[in-house]
């Protein structure tokens, strides 16, 4: 097997069903991995969350979209030929409180919503999770999915051999969406919107967020000055439909909930500011060195969720760690990592696939 050759791909991040998706560039992508152009040795395929934007869109009319189903389409096809790993991101369940002791509950309902669909292979149980480690493991080079913090490193709930890695007997990769590492107080209020637009069936509520978030927030621009009729007039521009259209649309949202929204989103706006690299290395530290948990042996950690690629390293638990965020396929180049022998990591753009000094 070549040295030089990803056996494992990562990607993270596409929110689907949002504002500025790359979809177009994730189908292409994906027939790219089908098709063998990163080579015969690759063996997995991990998905580290908000793969689906639940606080965005509904999953009744997520699935009718037809870019949606040209990519599960091809996620299927990709299933017969790899390992197809997901972690659930804070856009696809609830992440309020305990989130190890709730998540199985939590996992069960997002794949319900999925159950009865011609896509319910994409959604079994098997196939979701909350951490994952890369490890040598039985003398073997294994990928392990857990649940819980508990459940790290000796109980993996499934164990999947990725030949040919070559791993040292100390390498440890960890991989976790990212939610798990914002602080107290930023996860608090976050988690509560998540869960509410989550859980909410409002079409109109999930599309104020999608309008504030990723067209206002995302773009730099003032929240304040946005009126409701003027988030509908350009929404009408962004989808190119009639402003009739998208009156009827937003006819069940009133004025009190609209202005409830916005202010939610200043909350938000504060979050996104302070949700730099060097801000989750700092959460990252405290997450591992958690006294509760013996993490002391990870010394590479793969995570998404905040949408900024970057390669960092950083002494913890008295050793360096290599910490990568992959970055996301929205608002940005996309971008995605490649584990080729011996555990070595690589960040890489779509376009380019120049690797980052």
């Amino acid at each position: 097997m070549s040295e030089n050759k990803p056996k494992i791909l990562v990607v993270s991040d596409l929110h689907l069903g949002s504002l500025d998706s790359e979809r177009k560039l994730f189908i292409q992508f994906l027939k790219r991995v089908i098709n063998g152009e990163f080579g015969s040795d690759l063996q997995a395929f991990i998905i580290l969350g908000d793969f689906i934007d639940l606080c965005t869109d509904l999953p009744r009319t997520l699935l009718k979209r037809k870019k949606t189903q040209e990519i599960f389409n091809l996620l299927l096809e990709l299933k017969d030929k790899l390992k197809l790993v997901f972690l659930l991101g804070n856009h696809e369940i609830p992440v309020t409180r305990d989130y190890d002791e709730k998540f199985e509950r939590r996992k069960k309902k997002f794949l319900n919503k999925f159950k009865h669909t011609k896509f319910n292979e994409l959604f079994g149980s098997e196939l979701y999770y909350q951490y994952l480690l890369l490890k040598k493991y039985d003398n073997e080079d294994m990928l392990l999915a857990y649940n819980s913090r508990e459940q790290l490193e000796n109980n993996p709930i499934k164990k999947m051999t990725i030949e040919g890695l070559d791993l040292d007997s100390d390498y440890r990769c960890f991989m976790a969406h990212g939610y798990q590492f914002e602080s107290e107080v930023y996860r608090f209020f976050g988690a509560q919107l998540w869960k509410s637009l989550i859980t909410s069936d409002k079409f109109e509520v999930k599309e104020t967020y999608d309008y504030f978030w990723n067209q206002i927030i995302k773009n730099g621009r003032k929240i304040k000055p946005i009126r409701f009729e003027d988030m509908k007039e350009e929404l009408a521009k962004l989808k190119r439909k009639p402003i009739k259209s998208v009156d009827t649309a937003f006819s069940g949202l009133n004025i009190l909930e609209f202005n409830f929204l916005k202010s939610s989103m200043r909350v938000m706006k504060k979050w996104y500011r302070v949700s730099k690299p060097a801000y989750f290395l700092n959460e990252i530290k405290e997450f591992l060195e958690d006294d509760d948990y013996d993490f002391s042996k990870i010394n590479h950690v793969v995570y998404g969720h905040s949408h900024y690629k970057e390669v960092s390293y950083a002494t913890i638990n008295n050793q360096q760690v290599e910490v990568i965020n992959d970055g996301s396929w929205q608002h940005m180049q996309p971008s995605y990592v490649e584990i080729c022998s011996k555990g070595k990591m690589y960040l890489r753009t779509v376009a380019n696939n120049i690797t980052p000094s």
